[in-house]
Parts: C-alpha cells; sequence; structure tokens
C-alpha cells in the first residue's frame, strides 16, 4: 500500500507540473510577451539547460525591443549549442530589426543557419529573403563586394523562385535586373549604389513608372 501511495503522488505531482512551453507559446501567440518571458524565466530556473525555453525567452525579449538582453541569450545559447537553428534565426532576426540595425551582424546569423535549414521548409526561403536584403541594404549604405553581390542575387533570385507569388516579387526582379546591368566589373572593391534605400525606392519606382 506504501509503494501504490507513493507512486499515486508522484503521478499527481507530474500531473500538476506547468507546462511552461505551451504557456509559454500560448501567450506569445496572444502578443502578451511581458507574461510569456515571465513564464520563460521561471520554466529556466527549474531546468536551466533547456535551450529552448532559452530561446523562446530571447524571442519574447526581441519582441519587447529588448534586443540586448535578447542578444545575451542568443549568445548564452550558441556557446552550449554552436548549431543551434532557432538562436541563429532569432540572431539574425534580433540584429536585422533593432532600432539600429547591424546589418553585418545580422548576415552572419542568417549565413551560419542557411546550411542549417530544412530546403522543404517555410523558413527556407525566409532565409534567403532576409540574406538578399542584407546585402541590399549593405549595397545602398557600407557597399558590397562583387561576391558579395553575387551571393545577393543567388538569395534573391531563390526567393522569388520559391515565392513567385508575393508581394514583392516584380520590385525585386525589378531590383535584380537593374544590379545585373549596372554592377561593376570583378576588379572594384566596393560597390555603393546610393547612401539611402528611401533614395533607391524612388529610383526604382521612377523606373517603374517609365515602363507603364
Amino acid at each position: 500500500k506504501k509503494i501504490i501511495f507513493i507512486f499515486l503522488v508522484i503521478s499527481q505531482m507530474s500531473f500538476a507540473q506547468k507546462n511552461y512551453l505551451n504557456e509559454g507559446n500560448k501567450l506569445l501567440s496572444e502578443n502578451k510577451n511581458a507574461e510569456a518571458e515571465n513564464i520563460f524565466r521561471e520554466a529556466i530556473k527549474t531546468d536551466n539547460d533547456n535551450l529552448i525555453y532559452k530561446c523562446q525567452l530571447a524571442l519574447t525579449l526581441m519582441n519587447q525591443k529588448k534586443n540586448e538582453e535578447a542578444e545575451a541569450q542568443i549568445v548564452e545559447i550558441l556557446s552550449k549549442d554552436s548549431v543551434n537553428v532557432a538562436a541563429l534565426w532569432y540572431g539574425g532576426i534580433n540584429n536585422f530589426t533593432k532600432q539600429k540595425p547591424n546589418f553585418r551582424k545580422a548576415l552572419v546569423y542568417f549565413e551560419k543557419a542557411f546550411p542549417l535549414i530544412n530546403k522543404n521548409s517555410g523558413q527556407f526561403f525566409g532565409v534567403n529573403y532576409f540574406i538578399g536584403k542584407i546585402y541590399r541594404n549593405l549595397l545602398y549604405t557600407d557597399g558590397i563586394s562583387y561576391e558579395e553581390t553575387n551571393r545577393m542575387l543567388e538569395t534573391y533570385k531563390e526567393y522569388v523562385k520559391l515565392q513567385p507569388n508575393a508581394e514583392d516579387v516584380n520590385e525585386i526582379n525589378n531590383f535584380i535586373i537593374k544590379v545585373e546591368k549596372q554592377r561593376p566589373p570583378s576588379n572594384v572593391k566596393k560597390w555603393v549604389i546610393a547612401r539611402s534605400e528611401q533614395k533607391v525606392e524612388e529610383l526604382i519606382n521612377e523606373e517603374l513608372k517609365e515602363k507603364k
């Protein structure tokens, strides 16, 4: 009887244990990021080695624009698992979307994630989009090399192939044509098309009007 009683108590404790992942993700889906943050912090206290909890905590921080805290969390995860796809993905998004984006850092994260992402998953067209977009942003600001231009075109073309019905496909196709026509030869170390994306978008819009 004692053995049965102990078993029943353990079973009841297991059943009553909080499902942190489900609860936290539900709050995330409801855009209750502060509440989700609290849940995942609580979860980590119960299991400090659980990298899924830590990844989701990073996501809650990103959603609240706590980008530096999110970055610290991502770095910690990658110190334990350097090929953690979720952490690499969040690292790219975090640096791409913060108030003062760090495009080069975002690029490092996305490029590390690239070979690890299933080519049949929806995330694969996303990583191609972000890499292409980052190089495009750098083209408008810091400039990119001939090899980087190749990579931008490669990933943008892959994105267009994978998402032929996306709203931005025509605009990206026009951009690809523009780049292929105007790109300098390989002996040019760095190519800058313009100093701001707004200006380039104005030029693209002008070209589109001319073609109508």
